[in-house]
């Protein structure tokens, strides 16, 4: 008994689609997911394509156990080239989508070409339905899934669509899936609209063999037992993620007023208790036990205006960054950016921005169409929508804090890596997380690797460099691997705590898995993202922290007096690229790549430039 090992390849241009064979020994190399993507992107995509040209494409993957008995496998990835960093990009997202869509029957889905008018595409089976969505086109995320459900008129279809900002090319455009959940950094939903995609509506037809069905519920049961005897589980199905934003305020790394301060005022206001008490419903992703997320409505909306959160990286940027003191404002600003398709981390990393460089007079509250007097929140608001749809001072923002933030005059006020938005960790107060931001493939990144966790435990020292390059390299690997089998990490953990993840994939797959053969897995990705992102000149200079990150020190809170120099910098980096086997620079050397199997693509980063691909070598 074998499993699927299936492409489904849509040219929009053509409105065709075809079906191959992906290679026995692509799976065993990469798995699924992230591992898949990755690889046929860098197979497949020129690294030096317009990310928002027809020649870009996207890779759609559910994770290797998606579809199955396996607790939390519910995410699936999408990876692509990135309009909002220029380089590679890959994203995850959990509900019910990742599973409907491996339930087609299909390891991989790639979209390339460009429609010529906007195009819903509806996937059962190996059948693609081209229909057209020009009446979809304008309307936000609900809207769009439950009018496409209806048109379909089959309640078990799951839908993955764009709002009004990816259909603007807004840099930070997101894709949402089942209403709240997001595909969400570095602008997808942009590629997306780029490809006059409105919509992908999927509903599975087969069932998924498992290789030993007998030894696969026996994991699935111990599995089980780990999650439950987890004591970091009970709180985050009692509270969400939204349950950190206490904590991580009193440690000082949740960031306040555009990154320059440790301490809200305001925060009793906005804590996780007054947000548990709005909670309305508990919501879970598909074969999830644990049910992290939370049903809020906004009071001065509808009765269609709720959300799954606001979750801590929304109320952090968009609450405490933007010195919004409300959380009714925080859950409208939530509310708009699902509805309109906006990535929340960054947005609130680009509103912060300006109305930080509003406040310092850098420009004036009339050129960004703003009065002074109104709250923060109602500022929050305007702008989103401005951006959003790309009016006036929205039409600079959409391009992302980086280009914003040169484009106005006040650059050093932009906190970004490589011109993806820092999430909602100071790395001033965790030289852990400071190397993960550095080091992540897609640019500023807190879902790579965490080691603030271990910072703050004890495990790791906190405000030391020791120990974090070898935490940080180990832990990427291990959560990368993780990406492609499409579990959450908030049951599991971050990476490979267990042997549940291998024995769960061997039992499934008929292979024989181990942590060590994951983690190599693992190893693959990253340095294939990594070369991708070499071909377009990223080097050690790219890896840097904004330099205020370095010289200005915190100025309150547990991280007071604290930053991360350039020679602090270039410590964790020296030792990581060694750990790594890259070079001075941050390339991947000829013999790390035949270590990895990976021999054929030696060449191609040394060269910075593109050449004929060929399969891989995987011994």
């Amino acid at each position: 008994m074998t499993w699927f090992h299936r492409l489904l390849r849509i040219d929009l241009t053509r409105q065709r689609a075809t079906v191959e064979e992906i290679p026995t020994g692509f799976i065993e190399g990469f798995v699924g997911g992230k591992g898949l993507g990755t690889y046929y992107l860098y197979r497949e995509v020129d690294p030096r394509v317009d990310p928002l040209g027809p020649e870009n494409k996207v890779f759609i993957a559910p994770g290797a156990l998606n579809g199955t008995l396996t607790p939390a496998a519910s995410r699936y990835e999408m990876v692509t080239k990135s309009p909002l960093t220029g380089l590679y990009l890959d994203c995850n997202a959990g509900g019910h989508f990742g599973p409907e869509l491996k339930l087609t029957g299909h390891d991989l889905v790639v979209l390339e070409g460009r429609s010529s008018r906007p195009v819903a595409l509806v996937i059962v089976g190996d059948e693609v339905q081209f229909r057209d969505a020009s009446h979809l086109w304008g309307r936000p995320i609900y809207e769009t899934e439950t009018t496409l459900r209806a048109e379909l008129g089959d309640p078990r279809f799951r839908i993955a669509s764009i709002g009004p900002a990816g259909e603007r090319l807004v840099k930070f455009a997101c894709v949402g899936n089942d209403y709240s959940r997001q595909i969400a950094r570095g602008g997808i939903g942009a590629v997306f609209g780029s490809k006059r995609v409105k919509a992908i509506a999927v509903r599975g037809t087969c069932t998924l063999p498992v290789a030993d069905p007998e030894a696969f519920l026996t994991a699935v049961d111990k599995a089980l037992k780990q999650i439950f005897a987890n004591e970091w589980v009970p709180h985050k199905r009692e509270h969400g993620t939204i349950g950190s934003l206490d904590d991580n305020h009193t440690l000082g790394i949740a960031p306040v007023y555009n990154f320059t301060r440790g301490v809200f005022e305001a925060i009793d206001r906005v804590d996780s208790t007054v947000f548990g008490e709005l909670v309305e419903v508990r919501l879970a992703c598909a074969v999830c036990p644990v049910a992290c997320s939370k049903g809020l409505r906004w009071r001065g909306g509808g009765e269609g205006d709720g959300i799954e959160g606001p979750e801590y990286e929304t109320a952090s940027l968009l609450g405490l960054n933007c010195l919004v003191d409300d959380p009714q404002d925080i859950i409208r600003a939530n509310l708009l950016c699902n509805q309109l398709g906006l990535d929340t981390i960054s947005a609130g990393a680009v509103v912060g921005m300006i109305l930080a460089a509003a406040d310092k007079g850098l420009i004036a509250w009339g050129e960004l169409g703003l009065a002074p007097h109104l709250s923060r929140g109602e500022m929050v608001a305007s702008l989103l929508e401005r951006i959003a749809r790309r009016e006036g001072i929205g039409d600079v923002l959409a391009e992302g804090a980086r280009a914003a933030g040169e484009a106005l005059g006040f650059p050093e006020l932009a906190p970004h890596v490589k011109g993806m938005e820092l999430p909602a960790y100071d790395p001033r107060v965790s030289p852990g997380m400071a190397l993960a931001y550095m080091t992540s493939d897609r640019g500023a990144c807190h879902l790579r690797t965490y080691p603030f966790g271990r910072e703050v435990s004890g495990v790791l020292p906190w405000f030391s460099l020791e120990q974090k390059a070898e935490f940080v390299k180990r832990q990427q690997d291990e959560k990368a691997a993780q990406e492609c089998l499409g579990v959450c990490q908030f049951p599991y953990g971050i990476g490979l705590l267990t042997d549940d993840l291998p024995n769960l994939l061997s039992t499934a797959s008929g292979g024989d898995w181990s942590y060590q053969r994951l983690c190599l897995v693992g190893e693959r990705i990253w340095n294939l993202s990594r070369a991708f992102d070499v071909l377009l000149g990223v080097d050690r200079q790219a890896d840097y922290l904004p330099r205020r990150f370095a010289e200005e020190p915190m100025p309150d809170g547990m991280g007071a007096g604290h930053v991360v120099s350039r020679a602090d910098q270039d410590w964790l980096l020296d030792r990581y690229y060694r750990l790594r086997g890259w070079d001075e620079r941050g390339l991947p050397t000829p013999e790390t790549w035949e270590r990895l199997g990976l021999g054929e693509f030696a060449e191609w980063p040394h060269r910075r430039e593109t050449g004929s691909a060929g399969w891989v070598r995987l011994g």
